[in-house]
Formats: C-alpha cells, structure tokens, sequence
C-alpha cells in the first residue's frame, strides 16, 4: 500500500487551519453570553460593566414603599456611591461600552406580596438585548429576571450562581403579540402573589409565573450590556 506524500499532507493542514481560525465564539450580549438551559458557558463570578462594590450583596430587603422619580439630583434607591448620573428626572445608566450586564439592587425589597414598577426611555440597545426587573436577589448573581428587547419577546430566567435556569419551562425566549418590535422605553410591572408573579409590559398582561424560589429578597434594575438607557422610575410597593 502506497503512503500519500508529504506534498499532500501539508496542503491539508494548511485548509483545516484556516477553516478553524475562521471560526470564533458568536457575539452576543452578556446576558446571552451566560448559560441558558444547557447553551453557551456561564459568564465568570464577578464579570460586570460596573464598579465591584454594586455587583456585591447588599442590605437586607425591608418592606419600604419607594417611588423614586429621580426629580432629586441626589436621589439614591440603589445606595451609594452609584456611578450613574442624575439629571433632567432620569438615572442614566450607560452600559453601551460593556459586554456584561448592569445589575442595581435596591435596599428595598418584597418580605411579603407586593409590586415593583420601573420605567425606561431613551433606550439604545441591540434587539436582542434586555431591559428587566429584578427580584427575589440573593445578590448580583442570584435572582429572578423579567425582562423584554425589541424583538417582541420576553425573557424570564432565574439566574443561580451565576449560570441561567427556565422557568416554567419557558424558552429563553418568548413571543408576545402584546409586545412592540420597538423598544425606545417601557413600563415593566411585577405583581407578586406568594410564589406567583404577574408580569406585564406597557400595561398588557404578557406571563403569569409560578416560581418556587423564596418570597424574600432584594429588588432591582437589570441593564444589558452594550445598551444604554435613562431610569424614568422606580417603584416599590408592599402590599398588606
């Protein structure tokens, strides 16, 4: 049995490493650059667009209505020092130059049924990327997000250790009717009912979730990265 020549193996090699080096990870935005449900590897413990100190667990949640309008230059719901400016009735968080997400925790928080309200504008972000509500945190790296992006979809995940798990058995994403394919600002509303959650967007009722996570927990805003938006509101209220 003849042996292929060297001439001909080394033509070979040459095609296969330049086919794999065409090859590269697909860019994504951080929060789909983490673990959905058996995807992609999870984002690394302490990776953010923002300072250590707000990626950190913060106070122990109370029962405290909030509803900061940011009318107040000086307005901190999410403790301090905060990066992100205060002007003209907004926060502005501006996560346009990071891959990973932004993630605000407020002292305030939900020890038993209540709502959480926040409101967006002036977004500018990639389609696919994800303005949401955080709840029941444990801190930056343990809590449920309910969010939606310009696709007309909505996302709800619970993000454990950093690494995302469904809900309900719901796909990373879900198509609403409800939802517009244009997403310059939203009113995102959680209404939690024990271990249920009522999420709507600009008022529409879009997913009714059951969770078995704890009741108890910090609340918060959930920014994309490579997205840059202004906090019009946000709203805190227990219900008795």
């Amino acid at each position: 049995m003849r042996l292929p020549s060297a001439s001909l193996i080394i033509p070979v090699f040459v095609i296969l490493a330049l086919v794999s080096s065409a090859c590269g990870p697909p860019q994504t935005s951080g929060f789909f650059a983490g673990a959905i449900t058996g995807a992609s590897p999870a984002l690394e413990p302490g990776q953010s667009g923002v300072p250590d100190g707000l990626t950190g667990i913060g106070p122990e949640p109370s029962d405290t209505l909030v509803n900061c309008t940011f009318d107040d230059v000086l307005a901190t719901p999410f403790g301090s020092p905060c990066p992100y400016e205060v002007y003209h009735g907004a926060m502005h968080i501006d996560n346009s130059a990071f891959r990973n997400p932004v993630i605000l925790l407020s002292s305030a928080g939900l020890v038993r049924d209540g709502l959480v309200e926040v409101e967006f504008s002036e977004a500018d972000l990639l389609d696919h990327c994800v303005l949401g509500i955080v709840l029941r945190a444990e801190g930056s790296d343990n809590y449920l997000l309910l969010g939606a992006n310009s696709r007309g979809q909505y996302t709800v995940q619970q993000n454990v250790n950093g690494i995302w798990f469904p809900v309900m058995g719901m796909e990373p994403f879900e198509k609403s009717r409800l939802l517009p394919y244009d997403l310059p600002g939203a009113v995102l509303t959680a209404e939690v009912h024990g271990n249920y959650v009522d999420f709507s967007v600009n008022g529409q009722l879009i997913q009714v979730v059951r969770t078995a996570m704890p009741q108890l927990g910090q609340v918060g805003v959930f920014v994309d990265g490579y997205t840059s938006t202004a906090l019009d509101r946000f709203t805190v209220v227990p219900f008795k």
